[in-house]
């Protein structure tokens, strides 16, 4: 039953221009950035004083620009969710699954859609820096790529995004709204996490704020490229960073099954 779920929730995801819009957004903007420093660094690059980078820099540092793909994650999660109240469909589904399993299948395939933004990212790296050394500056490669490490890589980025669909998920189930989960999630993730970084800069308690943890676990991209950079002492580690990601996932999800189930979805709570 669950595959059948992740079928109809996947069909009502697919049919949204906001996830085609996701995709092509976020491997628009890492690959434009990627594309501007091979431009804006020709000089420099053509004359030797820049070293030439290799493979593991255009995937690295594709990966590391899809922190703008958090807000549509956040939108997309709020409208699966919300859409369920406003349009009155999770009568229908929990006349034939359980609560739990609607909204585990609506945060499977969100967490689907994220690690495919990771994949479709690299390869749009990947290619892009293969034409700037190939067709334009006429240079060998560096293969110097840490293939473990790639391997890993899309799988963490995509766990540092699960806390952020969890809780859009969440304000969904308390809302029942569409709009009030993602004003507030956006709100939340896009401008007040960053107001308390500046207001509070390193103090000790901001390093478990979900930005700082994004930031933290995306030293790991470093290894790609066989280079273990340490990380800030005002942020958490990276596999520490890794831990929290999965702890905030976990209670986030238990939280909106927990609602979600106390939930009479034609009134109040029951």
């Amino acid at each position: 039953m669950i595959f059948k779920l992740l079928s109809i929730e996947w069909v009502r995801l697919s049919r949204r221009p906001l996830m085609w819009i996701t995709l092509a957004g976020s491997a628009l903007y890492s690959g434009l950035g990627l594309s501007n420093f091979y431009k804006e660094n020709w000089t420099e690059l053509l004359d030797g004083t820049l070293a030439m980078p290799g493979v593991a820099f255009d995937l690295a540092n594709s990966l590391d620009q899809l922190l703008i793909a958090i807000p549509f994650l956040v939108i997309l999660a709020g409208i699966l969710m919300g859409s369920d109240y406003s349009q009155r469909t999770n009568r229908l589904w929990l006349t034939r699954v359980s609560r739990t399993s609607s909204l585990l299948a609506k945060f499977t395939l969100l967490v689907g859609f994220a690690l495919g933004i990771q994949i479709l990212t690299m390869v749009t790296g990947s290619l892009i820096g293969y034409c700037y050394k190939t067709f334009i500056y006429h240079t060998a490669d560096v293969l110097n790529v840490n293939w473990l490490a790639l391997l890993a890589a899309p799988f963490y980025m995509t766990l540092v995004n699960l806390p952020y669909i969890a809780l859009a998920l969440v304000l969904a189930v308390v809302f029942r709204s569409t709009f009030f989960s993602v004003i507030l999630g956006l709100g939340y993730t896009q401008i007040f996490e960053y107001l308390l970084t500046g207001i509070f800069f390193g103090v000790g308690w901001t390093k478990w704020l979900l930005t700082n943890v994004y930031f933290s676990v995306s030293f790991l991209l470093n290894r790609i490229g066989n280079k273990v950079i340490e990380t800030p002492v005002r942020i958490l580690g990276s596999v520490p960073a890794l831990i929290t990601c999965a702890v905030y996932t976990l209670l986030l999800l238990f939280l909106a099954v927990w609602l979600y189930r106390r939930q009479d979805v034609g009134g109040d709570f029951a």
